[in-house]
């Protein structure tokens, strides 16, 4: 029997096939490696590390870039208030697919991040608060690296940045060069090891 997890958090229920998502990371590793990055998704400990900014007392606009099962998504669905708007920006369909089946709070859209402005735009996003960023920057090529940062730093409503990383302390400066503030929180429990980069203040030019 497979094992599964319910997470009910004021009324909202959401039940994931642990053994499905773990097994669907794994394929899509095999598939596309460094674009997946982690070796498998991420644990409760960095989900709750990037959803540090997330204010379950007031409306936010949260956007979600990389998706991937939803590991962070679920986190950030039951913190989040319960007028808040959660949008989960991922390229690949199953992914899609397993986001809209089993998290029916967030909307799930297919597409690139580097779209990010023209997506939000069509859904009539006047404020983000919280971008939380699951896709390996410092290994993205480096025209999509650019078009994601310039992404952000265009969003309204300055918002904090939470970007995963499964290698600690290591790309602190490479944030740096794109942020004003940047603060690292190590997720240790994590397995293996992993930590969030909070950032605010994206740089215009990048």
């Amino acid at each position: 029997m497979q094992k599964r997890e319910s997470l009910d958090t004021r009324g909202i229920q959401a039940d994931v096939t642990l053994s499905g998502e773990a097994a669907l990371h794994f394929r899509k590793l095999l598939r596309h490696g460094r674009a997946v990055a982690a070796l498998t998704p991420s644990g409760r400990a960095l989900a709750r590390a990037c959803c540090r900014f997330i204010d379950p007392t007031r409306p936010q606009t949260i956007v979600e870039l990389g998706a991937g099962t939803g590991a962070v998504t679920r986190c950030a669905a039951a913190r989040m208030h319960p007028d808040s708007r959660l949008i989960a920006i991922e390229r690949d369909p199953d992914f899609v697919a397993m986001l809209r089946a089993s998290l029916p709070r967030a909307e799930a859209l297919e597409g690139n991040a580097e779209a990010m402005s023209a997506l939000l735009a069509e859904r009539g996003v006047a404020r983000v608060d919280v971008v939380l960023n699951g896709l390996p920057m410092p290994s993205l090529p480096e025209p999509a690296r650019a078009a994601v940062l310039a992404a952000i730093a265009a969003l309204p409503g300055n918002p904090w940045v939470a970007q995963i990383t499964v290698m600690p302390w290591v790309f602190r400066r490479f944030y740096t060069r794109f942020f004003e503030e940047v603060r690292f929180e190590l997720a240790w429990r994590n397995l293996p090891p992993a930590g969030v980069y909070h950032c605010r203040g994206a740089l215009a030019a990048v």
